[in-house]
């Protein structure tokens, strides 16, 4: 059977490799004319560390050993037990930069049936089988139609009809300061939350640091006179070092200013011969650190599935069952993190640092089984 594949991004391509495991032709169509990634980098908890290695997928990232999470004046509300959480689900926490991540992916998948420059508007199908259709409309026949397209899926607007995403409220700014001078432990990582606002930064390998600005600001809102670097500055020029010092370092050209979007969760991912993956199936906020996690397990479980199941039917009820509600829950916590990072009165700012520094280890680690523990999609 045929398999099409609307997307080239992170769950196109680990969808793309799972489905070649299982016994698939493949062909994934990517808009952009190359594969690239840049300025951002990516969590890999364990439970998207045991997703790559049941894809084969080996990826070049900085092993963390201690995470921390402080106020905006720098003092520690919640130190992450790592070294628990490696014990508890058999992987490392790493970070990786995105290119990185979908370089591997792209070497494991390989050149044929990768198809560039290749945009999709959406599908057909009849008795004989889908198609994707070009924008020129041109169509591509196959069995079954995956949408790995993000968060605006041409896929899923189809399938699922259910509007634009919604707008959360804030922005963010992304970058890489590549100095040595920046006073941030070696494997460690720290996210500082202030009032309506969020700073964090965490080491790639080869001695670059990824970081992030977030703060509550108005749709499309176009950078000031001074460019993205100034509007940080605005921002987060107060906080406490590193964080001046890691803007300071970032190339200007290079900063990336994206507006945060996500969905309120589907019932369902799958019609007739099409099913969804990744940010086509459940857009979520960065602030969990999931995104790409929950999209390499989506790969895994549809691959194993359609590995399993007699039809394509039984295949995307197994996967559905697999991953819809763990997804799901996952949408929802980092759309509640967000929330909490959207707080910006001063009396609920403290109360909500308060509650942080009280929070036991043992209900941290709880609260993270909920995305990291083993499931049966990826074993």
């Amino acid at each position: 059977m045929k398999a099409l594949i609307a997307g080239g991004g992170i769950a196109g391509l680990a969808t793309g490799i799972a489905l070649r495991d299982a016994g698939f032709e493949v062909d994934v169509f990517e808009r952009s004319d190359e594969l690239r990634e840049i300025g951002a980098g990516l969590m890999i908890w364990p439970n998207g560390a045991r997703a790559l290695h049941a894809l084969g997928v080996t990826i070049n990232s900085l092993t963390l050993r201690h995470i921390s999470i402080c106020d905006w004046r720098g003092r520690q509300l919640v130190d992450y037990p790592i070294k628990a959480i490696s014990e508890r689900y058999g992987y490392e926490v790493g970070f990786v930069h995105r290119a990185d991540l979908l370089t591997a992916l792209a070497v494991r998948f390989g050149a044929e049936g990768l198809h560039l420059g290749a945009d999709i508007s959406g599908y057909e199908y009849d008795e004989a089988g889908i198609r994707l259709v070009l924008p020129d409309q041109t169509t591509v026949a196959g069995d079954l139609v995956i949408g790995a397209d993000g968060v605006r899926s041409a896929v899923r607007r189809q399938l699922i009809g259910d509007g634009d995403p919604e707008y959360l409220g804030s922005t963010i700014w992304r970058g890489i300061a590549t100095t040595d001078s920046i006073p941030l432990a070696a494997g460690g990582g720290v996210n500082w939350f202030g009032r309506g606002s969020e700073f964090l930064a965490f080491h790639l390998p080869n001695h670059r640091i990824y970081w992030a600005g977030v703060t509550k600001a108005p749709r499309d809102e176009e950078a000031g006179v001074g460019g993205h670097k100034a509007d940080l500055v605005k921002h987060f020029g107060q906080w406490p070092d590193p964080v001046p010092g890691l803007i300071a370092a970032s190339e200007a050209g290079a900063i990336l200013r994206n507006d945060m979007y996500d969905r309120a969760p589907a019932r369902c991912w799958s019609g007739d011969r099409v099913t969804l993956v990744g940010d086509a199936a459940h857009p979520m906020t960065p602030n969990m650190g999931q995104g790409a996690c929950q999209a390499l397990e989506d790969a895994v479980a549809l691959g194993n599935s359609l590995k399993r199941a007699t039809s394509l039917s039984m295949a995307f009820g197994l996967y559905e069952r697999q991953r819809l509600r763990r997804a799901n829950r996952v949408v929802a916590m980092s759309r509640q993190a967000t929330r909490g990072i959207q707080i910006d009165n001063p009396i609920l700012c403290v109360l909500r640092d308060t509650f942080m520094r009280a929070l036991p280890q043992r209900l941290v680690l709880r609260t993270l089984d909920a995305t990291l523990a083993a499931s049966s999609a990826v074993g």
